[in-house]
């Protein structure tokens, strides 16, 4: 009888293992089906997202770039941009006193260097001590800028400032806006005075448009007088704020007496020269801005002789003493 209870058991056993056998299968069974419902689900999804967002045909995703500095152009910037009326010229200020017989000096900046060498070469070879104000991302900028300094001219760098036409006229590469703030203008003008080595002073290209506004010329002439270089008003604006703003920074200083060749035409440039001869006559000194042009260049070459018997030509740091010992001689004066 023992023997037939355990017999039952067993095969009570195993009829249970075989009734749990289809259950395993079929939850394995199930869960295999909802994984592959899972896959299916995903691709559904992703070509309706693809059907739905449909990219235009030679669709090219756009890349991301970071600022890079301003690259070298060939094509060549705007000269000055010249008041539309003649500024009253600036007030005299008389040398304290010149020497026996010496003659009044004269600089004669040449602006816009860096885009023409034949003309900046024949300017180059002539027998004169010109001060030469290149542009900061010209072609040729550092290349003539080297050359210059090779034979013995000064160099400055002619700084792009916002004019008041901006921005239908571009000043060009590099320049100083309105729209920066305070460490953009700063950040911007280190790079500037950076791509040309040698300088000895800065002028203005343009600059009608930061040239009034007395913190903008501040943040200037704190980083000029940090790497001790001069500043030439180009005075391209009567409001301009350059005078006060360097005597209150104690840079040197002096600012341009005649544009000569704002026309350009070998009669009105030859004008020019003897009113800037006249200028130098009755302060003592003054200073003549030009530019590479062929008639310029010309006439120039033809005044030479004229200007050596009139005055003294030198280079614009030599003015830029002159005039500031001729300003601290007439606050002295001043009761």
């Amino acid at each position: 009888m023992a023997k037939k209870r355990t017999k039952a058991k067993s095969a009570r056993r195993k009829k249970g293992r075989a009734a749990r056998r289809p259950d395993m299968a079929l939850q394995l069974m199930k869960v295999i089906g909802a994984l592959a419902m899972l896959v299916l689900l995903v691709v559904i999804v992703a070509m309706m997202a693809r059907f739905l967002i449909r990219r235009p045909q030679g669709y090219v995703p756009p890349v991301v770039q970071m600022p890079a500095p301003p690259a070298k152009t060939h094509d060549t910037p705007a000269f000055e941009i010249y008041p539309q009326k003649p500024l009253p010229p600036k007030p005299i200020t008389k040398l304290p006193q010149l020497p026996g017989g010496h003659p009044p000096l004269v600089a004669i900046v040449i602006d816009d260097i860096g885009y023409d060498p034949q003309i900046a070469h024949q300017l180059l070879s002539l027998d004169a001590p010109l001060t030469f104000s290149v542009l900061p991302y010209g072609p040729f900028s550092r290349k003539l800028a080297a050359q210059a300094r090779t034979q013995g001219h000064e160099i400055m760098l002619h700084l792009p400032m916002e004019p008041n036409e901006y921005p239908a006229v571009n000043p060009g590469p590099g320049a100083l806006l309105a729209q920066m703030t305070p460490d953009q203008l700063i950040a911007q003008l280190e790079r500037d005075l950076s791509e040309i080595s040698g300088l000895k002073g800065v002028n203005n290209h343009m600059g009608s448009g930061i040239s009034t506004s007395p913190e903008r010329m501040r943040q200037i002439f704190s980083i000029l007088k940090k790497h001790n270089l001069y500043y030439i008003d180009s005075r391209t604006t009567a409001e301009t704020v350059a005078r006060p703003s360097a005597e209150l920074l104690k840079i040197p200083f002096a600012e341009r007496d005649i544009f000569i060749d704002h026309f350009v035409d070998e009669g009105f440039i030859s004008s020019q020269l003897k009113k800037l001869i006249k200028r130098a006559q009755d302060q003592g000194y003054a200073v003549g801005i030009a530019h590479p042009h062929a008639i310029t260049l010309k006439v120039l070459t033809e005044f030479l002789p004229l200007l050596k018997e009139k005055v003294e030509l030198v280079p614009a740091s030599m003015v830029v003493e002159a005039e500031m010992g001729a300003s601290l001689a007439e606050a002295r004066a001043m009761p």
